[in-house]
């Protein structure tokens, strides 16, 4: 199939078929069709072969049906199930069918919402991009034009401007050449016609190509270009709506069903080991019974006639010595030493015990019946058949079978390879060498040197000369010789096997091997690649660079995973690439000819190639190219690997990575690391840290020695350094520098000296006298002395305790907001400069303090707040008017320029005023502070530079830029973006580590890269900057020397060396200006100053493939996976002590009380006193009428999408009539509503929404003619009503899954809108950067007359674009042009380095970290309210209830009655509904009763949800967060359901004990002959006690035994003390058993 014309024509299509078509017939033979449950048909992938084979014969008999082949690629997904047993790739294909499946409901979202975009663009840009520059056409025809004359000038495309330029009439809109005019709506669409909102279907692909992100960038700059800058606002709403939004969504619902799939396997794994267990078990005492049965045997077989082999019972063996081999067996599979092994058994077991003396007690045991497994009994018969078997294969065996087995090859290669005696000399140079090789300094010697030669490989670029490459190779061979030395002397020291097991030794091994083979084979062509994995070695880095390492170890943790990943991926390329083979190759040969496009479907490579790119995101082009050879049936198939392949396949690597990021990983590694607390590198350097406190001792001693001019004292310490004596002799006691003193008692005692040399200095100087002991000693050394020192410490002072974060914990009671500033002297001044003190308390010193309370006061008021944000802004727009048109306005300038200094002045007044209010340590402690200092330093600067006229100077206009970052003083004022930012400060190291992390992985491609095209992107290209043919140009120099002129230059992207490499790869990574650089690399030729030819090196496709695997879809997705974790790090911090002691259950009730706070009755709309109206408002207040007007929105919106450009004016008139209905239908509704609701009308918001939508439609339809040029059409509100539907989801019970989706947006926005904020500022800023440094730069390659760095707008719109990395490969080639530009009379040339620091900073901000953020919160929130639906409540269940409330409490009083309780609970939806009968599950809720018999509402909310979550038990949590729950109530509780039910019962008991006492002594009034008593009520309790009937006769003793009574009682709406038609309502009633104890709770 991956041949385009099949060898063997169609031969092997038919033996295939043949081979599936007895396959199945097989199959179907042995399993039946279709009707039984294990039929063949009822197998879902036989669904698949059946299909397969039914097309292949139908395109055999059936010509007409055309070539269906490539259906057939569909039967390589069988692949998949052959291999669904292997555990991992279980998980991934469970993963992506369960993702499949959950897809549905956000597919239905994000077509809904496409819709809805696709139609906003319809009423916006319908045929607005077919406006063309058209050459004046009074200059070539004259004034007088005739229709037929317009016509043919306009439809000749030779008289529009060179480029296809897109231009408008609108103010900001694209300009024409000169010579040309704009005219609108002529001619056709770009790109081949295919991009255009002239309808629906194109309006749609617009919006999905929008959506995901591809090649958007064109889209957006056709739009703004022909309709003006204000269009950005559009895609402002798609990209951060439609793409952050819905595409990550898919992301996140991808993650969820891996996460719940690798649960799934986890716990399906877990049963299986017990299961195992229980069989081992099981079998572990059938073993114990076959020994019974084994000795039985042997008692039985003792007889020498038994032994002779002439007899024997069932299971005895026939031979003399088969007992014994039968023993053996059975004992060889129990012990499971070595189950190889079988040894000989003597008669006497292990214990010593012997068999043959076994009493006959033993001889007779059996296992009771009631013991026997069904599974014992399966694994003894196993035993006895593999006794059986044992028996009749070794009938032959001789005598020798008891000799010891052979020895294993694998113990024999070890005693005779590893395990010989070495002499002691030996043994003495092994410890010589190893205390030298491993030592913590030569480790410190090995990184440097790999550091050294990744230097030295990075080095090699083109044009070096060959002395340079001489010293090059030199030292890589040097450094070659040291690893060999260092592996050797290694393997010297610790032997082989012991060397062997550390597995960074091995890879040691392996490059240097690979170093040396090189070495041996350099003249061998093809094979110099060898010496790039000399590159790996800097993977050793990992043993002391802890993110490495913890990155390595998730990318070895998941290469299972990943490696079943890439063959997923695979199998979906390769069904795609044969598939898109078979469909397009013959189209795209026909169509295309000769010139193919680069990306095409010719054969097998080039269809992998194409299928690749679009699951990297590149779709939209290439599905242009095949539309134009196979016409439209590409659509379908392009969008179909798109959806599959990158929405689906590739965010599972993304989830992978999340997963393994995951904190139990994490605590994982952190647990290795402290298992493993060697690092030498941290030794050496403490090694280096603690010669220089020694030295910094002794200095100190010597200067104290010279100052007190004493003779010297020889120094003594002892080996732990922790006593001795120093120079002035004074002793040194646990490492506390102390001076002897003389007592009255003639004892001499120690006591510590002054502060100055304290015993912790000495300590950590003098820990470890020795600098060479071996490297685990040393750290122990050096824990235990520092374990007691900290000890020792802990006596005198107390230590704050500090989490593993290194912040410390904060006492709430501690944390007191000051009032007043710090003292003006510190804690230190105060002990050490006593005198200071008489200032402080002096007149000077009390109004010092006076003031700086004011000053205090002042900084911290919410108006000098308000007046500092106010002045940023102002600044910030100063900064906003310095664009490319400044110098033209030289007022605006001379305003500027004393605004600035104005700004300057305020802000260091500012920062002088918090210096004397807060003090200098208070200030410059906050970082905040910092950031004004560092912005306000740089002005002063400026203005100093303005003041003495040195502005020019080149530093100082670089230094003027800075003050763009004055924007960045308004974050610390905002508190949203203050979040945002500081939580962003706290995943700065990570990020940065991230980043180190792959610029080593990009390093090595890097440095490949350059061995494979360095110097090899130079071509021949002619005037207008075409490449030559190879055919006419072979070589540099018949370049040179060609008689046209032709020029030898490089491609601005190249990888001459490993700077411009990293810059390459950057742009192969995020997929801008990839294709250039993979045609350069498939181009280029083999040698150097050769002309490229097209694809002579098609196998470079493979290393731009593997890169892209590994360097994008891995390292790029690393900074999620960070930022997702550092979330989840300060979530867990933030989270609080409190949700720690909860069980599950608490914290879900506690969950569900912080939601009940938010939420509160609200008073219901009264209904009108007047017939008309009543009627009216029940109309509008039922389901069906929102129902029946969202019907009539939806296909208002149906027919809005009938709508195209061009359409006759016939289907105008039909559609004008049609809106003119919906209009109707609409205002009938408003006015009805009106009626109904009167002013309540108005307090809805949709009602106000909508009444603006009539009146809009109707002055629309009114003033047809007079509102074209309103900006925003009326129509348009039209569609913004669709987003009604969302009331109406609520009333859907399936849609409960789109509720889910939306619920995690709403509760997603705030935080989206803040990091929306910091998003803002960040292209601000870099808008001003841009502003200030490319203004003036020429306008070629991305840059053009509308998106450029001229005015802040148009560099806002230009870096809005990039911050999702679209198209900033054209912006750079534009910002770094150095040649093709003029230096006078106004420089307009780039910079080279400035365009790629400028470019790649704002990329890893922006779209690294920021729009990752974004991820971040999206992925959080849908898993958080994924979790609330599938296990607590949902703030959309509150809502319910109380809109249920409102019906029963339209006052919203809050209280409702208590005969309204039962109708209420049944009246609510799911999760909450009571369904009646209910009476005693209420009674079981022990709802509070107040005064009036009165209940309140979030009594009932709080009984339901307990109900709900199953807990009764909400002890740990605090009762501050259960009053805050509950306003003020207004009544006293006067009972409970439950408490009332007793009273109840209690009241029928009394009654009942009251009736038969009367009936027992006479009737009433002592005359019971002539009253008939009325048989007892049916809602009367009835009570049966039945007694122990050796109790009966005695009521006093029956008395006290447990009595149960049987209750029958009436429905609860029923009166209790009724006692009319019993007999009628016997039929329905409930029996329930209750508990006699007067505290008992009703169980129903």
């Amino acid at each position: 199939m991956t041949f385009t014309e099949t060898p063997g024509g169609d031969i092997t299509e038919y033996v295939f078929t043949g081979i599936y078509t007895v396959e199945s017939l097989v199959k179907m033979t042995a399993r039946g069709f279709v009707l039984q449950p294990f039929t063949y048909l009822r197998d879902p992938w036989n669904w698949l072969d059946f299909g397969v084979i039914a097309i292949a014969y139908m395109t055999t008999f059936i010509p007409q049906l055309g070539n269906l082949s490539a259906l057939r690629t569909f039967r390589v997904l069988r692949a998949l199930k052959t291999v669904a047993v292997v555990p991992g790739l279980k998980t991934i294909v469970g993963a992506l069918l369960e993702a499949v499946i959950r897809l549905r409901d956000v597919g239905i979202l994000t077509s809904f919402m496409l819709s809805i975009f696709a139609l906003i663009g319809m009423q916006l840009y319908q045929g607005i991009l077919r406006n063309k520059c058209l050459r004046n056409i009074t200059e070539a025809l004259g004034p007088n034009v005739t229709d037929m004359e317009w016509g043919n000038f306009t439809s000749d495309t030779n008289n529009y401007a060179p480029g296809d330029i897109m231009c408008g009439n609108a103010s900001s809109a694209g300009k024409c050449p000169d010579g040309f005019t704009c005219i609108e709506r002529i001619g056709i669409n770009p790109n081949f016609g295919y991009t255009s909102f002239d309808n629906f279907g194109w309006a749609m692909l617009c919006a999905f190509r929008l959506m995901t992100q591809d090649y958007w960038e064109n889209l957006y700059m056709l739009i703004i270009r022909a309709a003006g800058l204000y269009q950005a606002l559009y895609f402002m709403l798609v990209i951060l709506l439609g793409s952050f939004y819905l595409v990550n969504l898919i992301l996140a619902i991808v993650a969820m069903s891996y996460s719940d799939q690798q649960k799934a396997d986890k716990s399906d794994a877990e049963d299986e080991k017990l299961e195992k267990e229980a069989y081992a078990k099981s079998k572990n005492k059938i073993e114990h019974m076959m020994e019974e049965i084994e000795d039985a045997m042997h008692e039985l077989t003792k007889s020498p006639s038994m032994q002779s082999n002439t007899s024997g019972p069932p299971f005895s063996p026939d031979s003399k010595t088969e007992d014994g081999v039968d023993r053996i067996s059975v004992q060889s599979e129990k012990n499971g030493a070595d189950p190889h092994h079988l040894s000989v058994a003597s008669p006497t077991d292990e214990t010593g015990y012997d068999i043959n003396k076994r009493s006959k007690g033993s001889l007779c045991r059996t296992p009771r019946a009631s013991n026997v497994d069904p599974k014992d009994v399966m694994v003894l018969r196993e035993l006895i058949d593999h006794v059986e078997t044992a028996s009749r294969g070794n009938r032959a065996l001789s005598a020798s079978v008891f000799s010891v087995e052979k020895e294993p090859f694998k113990d024999k290669l070890h005693r005779l390879l590893c395990s010989w005696d070495t002499p002691a000399w030996f043994k003495q140079i092994q410890s010589w060498v190893g205390f030298i090789i491993l030592d913590a300094f030569v480790d410190l010697f090995i990184t440097l040197c790999i550091l050294a030669n990744t230097g030295f490989m990075a080095a090699d670029m083109h044009g070096l000369t060959p002395e340079a490459i001489h010293t090059l190779e030199t030292g890589n061979r040097v450094f070659s010789y040291i690893f060999a030395t260092e592996a050797f002397f290694k393997i010297i020291a610790l032997g082989l096997i012991q060397y062997m097991k550390d597995g960074w030794n091995i890879f040691d091994f392996f490059i240097v091997s690979l170093s040396f083979a090189e070495m041996l084979l350099e003249g061998v062509k093809g094979l110099s690649v060898l010496r790039t994995f000399r590159l790996l070695r800097v993977f050793k880095l990992a043993k002391s660079w802890q993110t490495l390492n913890m990155l390595i170890g998730i990318v070895a943790r998941t290469i299972g995973a990943l490696g079943n990943l890439t063959f997923v991926l695979g199998i979906v390329i390769f069904i795609f690439a044969v598939m898109g083979q078979q469909l397009f190759s013959g189209n795209y040969t026909e169509h295309y000819k000769d010139n193919l496009p680069r990306w095409n479907f010719k054969d097998f490579l080039h269809s992998f190639m194409i299928v690749f790119r679009v699951l990297c995101g590149e779709w939209i082009e290439s599905m242009w190219n095949c539309i134009q050879a196979a016409s439209y049936v590409c659509i379908p198939f392009f969008l179909l690997t798109y959806i599959i392949g990158n929405l689906v396949v590739l965010n599972l690597f993304l989830a992978l990575l999340i997963s393994s990021f995951g904190t139990e990983n994490l605590a994982g590694d952190a647990g290795e690391d402290e298992a493993e607390p060697t690092n030498k590198l941290a030794e050496a350097f403490n090694r280096f840290s603690r010669f220089g406190n020694w030295v910094k001792v002794h200095m100190i001693v010597l200067v104290k020695r010279t100052r007190e001019r004493k003779r010297p004292l020889p120094i003594s310490m002892d080996t732990n350094g922790k006593n001795g004596a120093l120079l002035d002799g004074s002793v040194i006691v646990n490492g506390n520098v102390c001076e002897l003193t003389l007592e009255e008692n003639g004892h001499v005692t120690p006591t510590t000296k002054q502060p100055e040399r304290t015993g912790d200095i000495v300590d950590g100087m003098l820990t470890e006298p020795s600098t060479r002991t071996q490297s685990r000693a040393s750290v122990r050394s050096t824990m235990s002395d520092t374990e007691s020192t900290i000890s020792e410490d802990s006596e005198t002072k107390s230590l704050k305790k500090v989490d593993a974060t290194g912040e410390p914990e904060t006492n709430p009671a501690d944390v007191i907001e000051t009032e007043e500033p710090d003292p003006c002297l510190c804690n230190i001044c105060r002990t050490k400069i006593p005198c200071c003190m008489p200032l402080e308390h002096s007149r000077f010193g009390q109004v010092w303090f006076a003031g700086r309370k004011k000053a205090f006061a002042l900084v911290q008021h919410k108006y000098f707040e308000t007046f500092i944000i106010v002045m940023i802004l102002a600044s910030s727009l100063a900064l906003a008017c310095e664009d490319i048109y400044l110098d033209d306005r030289p007022m605006l300038k001379r305003v500027l320029s004393y605004m600035d200094e104005v700004f300057t002045v305020v802000f260091f007044l500012e920062m002088i005023l918090k210096w004397y209010a807060f003090g200098f340590k208070y200030y410059f402690t906050d970082a905040w502070c910092w950031l004004d200092f560092i912005i306000v330093s740089v002005s002063l600067i400026m203005l100093a530079a303005n003041i003495f006229d040195i502005g020019d100077a080149a530093s100082l206009k670089a230094m003027r830029t800075l003050r763009a970052l004055r924007p960045l003083r308004a974050v610390s004022r905002w508190e949203g973006m203050k979040v945002v930012v500081n939580s962003l400060v706290k995943a700065i190291p990570s990020i940065f580590n991230v980043m180190l992390v792959c610029l080593v992985f990009w390093l090595i491609f890097g440095i490949v890269g350059v061995q494979f095209f360095a110097g090899k992107f130079f071509k021949c290209v002619d005037e207008n900057n075409t490449r030559i043919a190879a055919s006419v140009v072979k070589n540099k120099s018949d370049c040179l020397n060609h008689p046209n002129n032709y020029t030898w230059e490089n491609s601005a992207i190249n990888f001459d060396n490993v700077l411009n490499a990293y810059l390459a790869l950057l742009q192969v990574a995020t997929y801008k200006g990839w294709t250039d650089i993979i045609q350069n690399a498939v181009d280029s030729p083999t040698k150097v100053d050769i002309q490229p030819d097209n694809e002579i090196n098609s196998m470079m496709y493979l290393f731009f493939v593997l890169f892209i695997i590994l360097g994008s879809f891995f390292t790029l997705n690393l900074f999620i996976g960070v930022i997702i974790d550092n979330f989840n790090r300060q979530k867990k911090k933030t989270g609080g002590s409190l949700e720690m002691f909860m069980t599950e259950d608490q914290k879900k009730y506690y969950k569900a009380m912080k939601r009940m706070q938010s939420k509160s009755p609200i008073k219901a709309i009264p209904r009108p006193n007047w017939f008309p109206g009543n009627v009216l408002f029940d109309l509008t207040t039922t389901q069906k009428f929102d129902i029946f007007i969202m019907v009539i929105i939806l296909l208002n919106m149906l027919t809005m999408t009938m709508e195209h450009h061009e359409q006759s004016k016939e289907f105008t008139a039909a559609l004008f009539w049609v809106n003119l209905v919906f209009i109707i239908i609409f205002t009938a509704e408003c006015v009805i509503k009106l009626i109904g609701l009167r002013q309540f009308y108005f307090k809805i918001p949709w009602n106000v929404f909508d009444f603006v939508v009539v009146i809009s439609s109707i002055l629309a339809l009114a003033l047809d003619d007079y509102l074209e040029d309103l900006p925003i059409s009326p129509t348009l509100l039209r569609v913004v009503r669709v987003f009604r539907v969302g009331r109406v989801l609520r009333l859907v019970k399936s849609a409960k899954g789109i509720r889910t989706l939306l619920f995690s947006l709403a509760v997603s926005l705030p935080a989206l809108f803040n990091i929306g904020l910091l998003l803002f500022l960040v292209i601000f800023i870099y808008a001003i950067f841009g502003m200030n440094f490319f203004k003036d730069v020429k306008l070629i390659g991305g840059l053009d007359d509308v998106f450029n760095f001229q005015t802040l707008m148009q560099s806002m719109i230009t870096l809005f674009q990039m911050c999702t990395s679209a198209g900033w490969d054209g912006v750079l080639k534009g910002i770094m042009n150095e040649d093709d530009c003029e230096k006078l009379p106004k420089n307009n040339c780039g910079s080279y380095g400035l365009a790629v620091l400028y470019l790649v900073t704002y990329l890893v901000i922006s779209f690294l970290v920021v729009v990752n953020m974004y991820i971040a919160v999206i992925l959080e929130n849908f898993s958080q309210a994924t979790e609330d639906v599938q296990q607590g409540l949902t703030p959309d269940d509150f809502d319910m209830f109380y809109e249920v409330w409102e019906k029963f409490d339209p006052d919203a009083t809050q209280y409702i009655s208590l005969d309204q309780l039962s109708d209420f609970v049944d009246f609510l939806d799911e999760p909450l509904k009571l369904p009646k009968p209910n009476y005693f599950l209420l009674v079981k809720l022990d709802i509070p009763i107040y005064e009036g018999d009165r209940l309140y509402c979030r009594d009932i909310l709080d009984a339901l949800t307990k109900n709900f979550l199953g807990t009764a038990d909400t002890g740990d949590i605090p009762e501050d967060a259960k009053k805050d729950l509950k306003k003020k109530i207004e009544y006293e509780v006067v009972s409970s359901t439950l408490q009332r039910q007793k009273e109840h019962y209690a009241a029928k008991i009394i009654q009942k004990a009251y009736r038969n006492y009367r009936n027992a002594h006479g009737g009433f009034n002592g005359d019971s002959g002539d009253i008939k008593l009325d048989p007892p009520a049916y809602n009367e309790i009835i009570v049966e006690i039945p007694m122990d009937e050796e109790n009966a006769s005695d009521t006093k003793n029956a008395s006290e035994h447990k009595k149960v009574e049987s209750i029958e009682m009436q429905n609860v709406d029923s009166n209790i003390g009724s006692r009319g038609n019993e007999e009628d309502s016997r039929p329905c009633h409930t029996i329930v058993e209750v508990d006699l104890k007067p505290d008992s709770d009703v169980v129903a």
